[in-house]
């Protein structure tokens, strides 16, 4: 109770008190009419607000208020000095008395049935106003109604009487503590010390012999104060807050929407996240920088202080990531002592929490020790139904944990970061794969006897080194070196496999075969036979004689090549034939040319020419550009020139593979 209402209650005792001395009758008046008022205000409010109040026990009173006030003004109004109704007996008034507190008692025992229960209020007030009437008649019209007090003092069944309605009252306690979840902590607290009182003043009425005594002095203090509490309850509460009384379910459905939403608020976070951490995991096929972006993004989405990654090597766990934690873990090998979380997350495959990690010494000690971390959650990552690896988040400060959302969260987490690494993990197999396949499909000499060499390869493929594309170039052992360009249709694994092949192919069959027509006719039956249905390759495959300068060349569907000579460069004819591995039995036209020496021919695959910008390609205009310019150039930087040629046309934007090479005849072989 705040000090000046206090203060002012006490002063009022006092001043009542004082008043006693002066006339007792009108003590009891003033203090009867207190209590009069009060009854009266909670009608008025329960019942003017009656539709807008979802606890129905506040609205049972607050009816039964209305008559409980009626009977105590006609026992203020027959109190013996008063003498406002004429031949009344003495007892009538304590016989009211009696009444008015079992209606009391009855409404306050009553009330917590009604909480959830919406009924007429004018029935209500119906059913307390005819028992009320009725009895008023028994003790106004009849002697049925029980002596209470006597010249004597109080009768046996003044007393008993009494009893009963402190321990109905007591028992009204107990039933308004056990529903005490359903109505507002202050309107509780005040309703239950309003009925504690009014049993202790109802105690204390069962020991005066006379009205005027001391006892009844005492009751109508400990009354006062009873009425000053349930007005402080509901009257005073309701004015103020009239959440607290008025719509105290209605608050409390508010607040469970409210956190219904907050919830809802928090579970779109949690799936905005987790779109966030698939679209950044998934943006690469890199293991480690799976790992790394996925350690951050989901540390700043739970609102964790840190986390570690730690791998399963051998026997033991080893971190091998860290988010805001010192960099010497590093390395650090965990095992079941020190990190029994690890082991146990890897066992049941399920994230976990770990609330108080300080009084837990197996799950990270001494992390707690040395750290402060006080809780952490662990999320296995999961790779071919295995736990590879295991994410753990770190909380470093007291009262601070997760909550089963997070927990919630980390499990779908798992999930998503589970098919990253997988994909991940098969890439770098993949990459392996590729890197042991390709290595030698990229070698190429700079220069062989009479000739030098420039050439450059790029893929379109993220994960191959080469796709269809290829190029070679050998010695034939007869003063004569071969060169070939080709392009096998598809890209990745398949295409690099293939084009493996048929660069194998290609060189077989040129040790042995010396014509370029011969070659690709042998080349295109095994082909027809090894590519895919489907699948085919186009090729360019030349012979150039060192000691004569004369080149012998043959295209299986492949571009036309570009001869650039001291006069300029021009767009060879290779009388096009039809491209490799598609049909049996193919006659192959040869095409033959003069080298100077210093002159160059250039081979490349259809990925050059088909270099778009937009709708525009690369053509065969800007290659003569570039090679015109380059005419004099070594056989490197003529490729080189190419190459940064088309890069600076695309930008970016590449839908094919790239093969080029130049072969320039060296001036002291002629």
């Amino acid at each position: 109770m705040p000090l000046p209402d206090l203060i002012a209650g006490l002063g009022l005792l006092v001043l009542l008190f004082a008043i006693r001395d002066v006339s007792y009758t009108f003590f009891h008046s003033l203090a009867e009419l207190f209590a009069i008022v009060v009854a009266a205000c909670i009608f008025m409010v329960m019942w003017n607000s009656r539709r807008y109040v979802n606890n129905g026990a506040l609205v049972f009173i607050g009816v039964a208020s209305l008559p409980i006030a009626a009977v105590d003004v006609l026992h203020m109004l027959t109190y013996s000095g008063m003498a406002v109704i004429p031949a009344v007996k003495p007892d009538v008034a304590t016989q009211l008395w009696v009444i008015g507190r079992v209606l009391q008692a009855t409404a306050l025992l009553l009330a917590p049935s009604f909480i959830d229960r919406r009924a007429q209020e004018p029935f209500w007030l119906t059913a307390w106003a005819v028992p009320t009437a009725v009895l008023l008649w028994v003790v106004f019209k009849t002697n049925w109604f029980p002596e209470c007090l006597t010249p004597a003092g109080l009768t046996t069944f003044k007393i008993a009487a009494e009893w009963a309605i402190a321990a109905a009252l007591a028992l009204a306690l107990v039933r308004f503590r056990r529903d005490a979840t359903r109505f507002h902590p202050d309107v509780l607290r005040l309703i239950s010390w309003s009925i504690a009182a009014t049993v202790a003043s109802e105690l204390t009425f069962t020991l005066y012999t006379d009205p005027y005594s001391a006892t009844n002095l005492v009751g109508h203090f400990l009354r006062i104060i009873a009425f000053y509490l349930l007005y402080r309850a509901i009257i005073a509460t309701a004015l103020r807050e009239p959440h607290a009384v008025l719509f105290k379910e209605l608050a409390d459905q508010n607040e469970t929407l409210m956190e219904t939403e907050r919830a809802i608020r928090r579970a779109k976070e949690f799936s905005d996240a987790l779109s966030d951490i698939d679209s950044a995991v998934n943006s690469t096929l890199d293991l480690h920088e799976v790992l790394s972006r996925a350690i951050v993004a989901a540390t700043t989405a739970l609102h964790a202080d840190a986390a570690t990654i730690s791998i399963k090597e051998g026997d033991v766990w080893t971190i091998r990531l860290v988010h805001h934690m010192p960099d010497s873990l590093i390395g650090t090998q965990r095992d079941r002592m020190s990190a029994s979380h690890l082991y146990e997350t890897a066992e049941t495959r399920r994230p976990m929490i770990v609330e108080d990690v300080p009084a837990d010494g197996d799950a990270s000690g001494d992390l707690a020790r040395d750290l402060g971390v006080t809780a952490l959650m662990t999320v296995p990552l999961m790779a071919g139904g295995e736990v590879i690896g295991i994410l753990t988040f770190y909380v470093l400060a007291r009262g601070h944990g997760f909550t089963p959302e997070q927990l919630n969260f980390a499990s779908r987490l798992s999930s998503s970061l589970s098919l990253a690494i997988e994909n991940a993990r098969l890439y770098d197999a993949q990459k392996k794969i590729a890197e042991e396949l390709q290595t030698p499909m990229l070698s190429f000499p700079d220069e062989l006897p009479g000739v030098k060499f420039g050439h450059a390869y790029r893929s379109v493929e993220e994960l191959a080194r080469i796709g269809g594309d290829f190029y070679d170039a050998f010695e034939l052992g007869n003063g004569s070196v071969a060169v070939v360009v080709g392009d096998v249709s598809g890209k990745g694994m398949a295409a690099a496999t293939a084009s493996s092949i048929t660069r194998t192919t290609f060189r077989a069959f040129g040790l042995h075969l010396r014509a370029p027509r011969a070659v690709l006719s042998a080349v295109n039956e095994v082909l027809v036979r090894l590519l895919p249905d489907g699948s085919f390759a186009t090729a360019t495959y030349a012979v150039i004689d060192i000691a004569t300068g004369d080149l012998t060349a043959a295209s299986a569907g492949h571009p036309d090549p570009f001869v650039c000579t001291r006069l300029g460069c021009y767009r060879q004819d290779a009388r096009r034939n039809q491209p490799l591995g598609l049909w049996d039995d193919v006659v192959f036209d040869e095409f033959t040319l003069k080298l100077a020496p210093g002159d160059s021919v250039v081979l490349f695959s259809d990925g050059l020419l088909d270099t778009r910008r937009n709708k525009e390609f690369f053509g065969e205009e800007r290659v003569e550009e570039v090679l015109t310019k380059m005419r004099d150039a070594k056989p490197q930087e003529i490729v080189d020139a190419l190459m940064d040629a088309v890069a600076r046309f695309s930008g970016t934007q590449h839908t094919d593979d790239i093969a080029i090479v130049a072969a320039t005849l060296r001036a002291e072989t002629v």
